[in-house]
């Protein structure tokens, strides 16, 4: 995430710095992108009282390298007057 109170701080992890895996089942029935804006709109709602962007990216493996690009990549803003998903 980057706080709207300090965007030139950059973005910082939420949680810690270990990366997090898609569920086993979550790419079944849906790809990775639907799945991807889905977890973003849950987490608009639990993150409603923080103010700032939210950017999830996916990557290919478990733990990328530097420099790896991400395979997929979005971004929402949090806060009041934020545009609906």
């Amino acid at each position: 995430m980057r706080t709207a109170a300090e965007p030139w701080a950059g973005w910082q992890g939420l949680g810690g710095p270990e990366f997090s895996r898609v569920p086993n089942g979550a790419l079944q029935d849906s790809s990775l992108e639907v799945w991807a804006a889905a977890f973003l709109q849950e987490a608009l709602s639990e993150l409603d009282d923080l103010r700032g962007d939210l950017l999830i990216e996916c990557y290919e493996g478990p733990a990328p390298s530097a420099g790896a690009e991400p395979v997929h990549s979005a971004q929402v803003p949090l806060g009041p007057g934020r545009p609906l998903m």
